[in-house]
């Protein structure tokens, strides 16, 4: 179950970062931190490849 958590994260990290391209933003806010758009674009990048990562490397089979 805990695996599918890190998929959920997965997509909404795609979606938000697929959202913070289609609007016109030159700043963004995460956590009330304002930040540079593209900043806020690697931050989502990075959650998103690590929950997918996770994902992956949970849901291959042990070889012992």
């Amino acid at each position: 179950m805990k695996k599918y958590i890190s998929l959920v994260v997965g997509f909404l990290a795609v979606a938000n970062l697929t959202y913070g391209f289609f609007t016109n933003q030159t700043e963004a806010a995460i956590f009330g931190i304002e930040m540079n758009i593209w900043t806020y674009r690697a931050i989502w990048a990075f959650f998103a490849l690590f929950s997918f990562y996770d994902f992956y490397k949970k849901s291959k089979p042990e070889n012992n």
